[in-house]
């Protein structure tokens, strides 16, 4: 789990140099149905820095590890300005882009594999566990 958490605490504070450290160069990135996402690392760096300049506010929900598995959840959040409203100081709101579910895999220090799923039970239920176990 630690690996994951200095991956979490790295890409917030926009390092993406030791984001990449921590990924292994053959990781497997599997979307929402098993589909591969990312072509490779060069495309899974891609896909990070794009995510890191929306801007977005990430917060780490939940972090739960199982032998070389760490189910993570988070939301991505952003600053929503008022689109009738001119004022350079207007009041801005943070509203929820959305939350995201994944397994990922550690071995050798390194992150081997991702696997998104479409929601919390889906992911804890692909580690083994259920809300009962928690």
């Amino acid at each position: 789990m630690e690996i994951v958490l200095r991956g979490y605490q790295a890409f917030v504070a926009g390092d993406l140099a030791a984001v990449a450290e921590l990924l292994d160069p053959d990781i497997e990135w599997r979307g929402v149905g098993g589909q591969f996402v990312p072509a490779d690392m060069r495309e899974v760096r891609r896909v990070l820095a794009s995510r890191l300049a929306d801007g977005y506010r990430i917060e780490l929900e939940r972090c739960i590890g199982r032998e070389d598995e760490v189910l993570v959840a988070f939301r991505a959040s952003g600053v929503e300005k008022d689109p009738s409203d001119d004022r350079p100081l207007q009041t801005r709101r943070y509203f929820t882009v959305g939350r995201y579910y994944g397994i990922v895999t550690v071995r050798d220090g390194r992150v081997v594999a991702v696997q998104d799923y479409p929601h919390w039970a889906a992911a804890l239920a692909a580690l083994g566990l259920g809300d009962d176990d928690l």
